[in-house]
């Protein structure tokens, strides 16, 4: 569940790269709507799946109706069943949004679910990642926090330090703040808990936002 505020403040006003998705009739849409959604009528949800982005893109969804009656819970399951992790629903509805004094959109919303993926602050570029794992510069530590049975089941790449997500607030001692850092973990979940972290304590961080398997040899595929 996602409040109106938290929408406003946390998602919209930041500018994010995420899914809104408005479940009213096409009519109710037409009278108002949040800016930046898309009108899905829950009736036609099964139908429109089949043109939405792919779920390997992991889009951040967030799913509205007019009042919390229920239709965007319904909508979120079915999302779940697709394969959409996470979808969040908005407490209230759209008159929770309305009722909390917010700027509303006039108009036809779109009808095609679009998502255009924006690098999270910190990531760093799959290319880039590639190009200095495969010779770790001088002035890189590069930090695999994977739990330590991972990384003894997997292999871990040429040169990296394990040091696992659970564990950085408590090892910073072990932790280079003369060299830049470049984080990774299997799909970049913890790699960004870690990462917020080091940031907060001032040292020079990115992290790779992605799935990567390192192997018993010091490679390493991306996905």
């Amino acid at each position: 569940m996602l409040s109106a505020k938290s929408l406003k403040e946390g998602w919209l006003d930041k500018g994010l790269s995420f899914v809104l998705i408005d479940v009213r009739p096409e009519s109710e849409a037409g009278q108002g709507f949040i800016p930046g959604a898309t009108n899905v009528p829950e009736r036609e949800m099964d139908q429109a799946l089949a043109t939405f982005p792919k779920r390997e893109l992991k889009p951040p969804v967030v799913i509205y109706d007019a009042n919390g009656d229920g239709s965007a819970e319904r909508v979120a399951a079915k999302l779940i069943k697709a394969g959409y992790p996470g979808p969040r629903v908005l407490t209230g509805g759209y008159a929770a949004w309305k009722g909390a004094g917010y700027q509303v959109a006039a108009g036809k919303p779109a009808a095609q679910v679009v998502y255009v993926p924006k690098p999270k602050p910190g990531t760093i570029s799959v290319a880039e990642f590639q190009a200095f794992a495969r010779g770790i510069p001088a002035g890189v530590q590069l930090l695999d926090v994977r739990g330590a049975d991972e990384v003894a089941k997997t292999g871990m790449i040429k040169g990296a330090v394990n040091i696992p997500a659970d564990e950085i607030a408590d090892r910073l001692a072990e932790i280079s703040r003369d060299k830049k850092l470049v984080l990774h973990c299997n799909t970049g979940t913890r790699a960004e808990m870690a990462y917020t972290i080091l940031k907060e304590k001032g040292y020079q961080v990115r992290y790779l936002d992605a799935t990567i398997t390192p192997n018993q040899d010091g490679g390493f595929t991306i996905k």
